[in-house]
């Protein structure tokens, strides 16, 4: 059953969303270079119709994600939120997808990320809603600590500056202190090796940044490749 509460946070960033691309649709997105503002918001609606639809085989590949974007490649930034405004609401009325869950999780972590990328270049400083960062960063974390133990990487503790500390096993040698927003752009993707090196780590980081990422942010990649080839430069918050 969709969680209300997450839903409402979800109709939240498509409102950001379309006011963020409205700002200019055609700037390119650093953090999505083959991307514009408008391409992203196309990627966003797709998924809730993917959604609705139950097109999932391939969920989160380059493939399905570009087969989305192509498919609504003539839609208007009007049409497009119109488009998304309607599907949205009918992912309201669904149930859990056997083996994936809540499609309003799902639909609201890509969101969420989406709102951070495009608020790097169109209102470079900002950050999303506390409620909104929060429930999506503990999202992320969730997969992470997953794979972390599929990994069987050492257990680790995460101190956020303002945040709750999040733990992975039961008996943490190592600890991270970053800020939410980081550990946010980090888990999806959003930081590469060089960058988070640079964290505060009370030990090195090699045996966490060699398991890489799990879920589907690593568009089928896996161990380093999983993280930003290159540096992504946004203001650290």
């Amino acid at each position: 059953m969709v969680d209300i509460g997450v839903l409402r946070l979800y109709e939240g960033v498509s409102e950001r969303i379309v006011d963020l691309v409205a700002i200019d649709p055609n700037v390119q997105v650093p953090s999505c270079p083959q991307w514009s503002a408008l391409d992203l918001l196309r990627h966003v609606c797709a998924v809730a119709e993917d959604w609705v639809e139950g097109r999932l085989d391939g969920y989160g590949t380059e493939e399905w994600t570009q087969k989305g974007v192509k498919r609504l490649s003539d839609l208007t930034l009007e049409e497009l939120s119109q488009a998304w405004a309607v599907a949205l609401a009918e992912i309201g009325d669904l149930g859990d997808k056997p083996g994936m869950g809540d499609p309003a999780r799902f639909a609201f972590g890509d969101a969420a990320v989406h709102e951070a990328d495009l608020r790097a270049i169109l209102a470079p400083g900002s950050v999303l809603p506390q409620e909104a960062l929060t429930v999506a960063t503990k999202g992320s974390f969730a997969v992470w600590r997953q794979h972390l133990l599929s990994k069987g990487a050492p257990d680790l503790v995460i101190e956020l500056g303002t945040g709750p500390v999040l733990r992975v096993g039961d008996d943490p040698q190592v600890c991270l202190r970053l800020s939410e927003y980081e550990l946010f752009r980090m888990l999806n993707g959003r930081r590469s090796v060089s960058q988070i090196e640079e964290y505060d780590w009370s030990a090195s980081p090699e045996p966490y940044i060699s398991a890489g990422l799990g879920g589907p942010v690593t568009g089928g990649f896996e161990g380093v490749a999983t993280w930003a080839e290159l540096p992504l430069l946004e203001p650290l918050l």
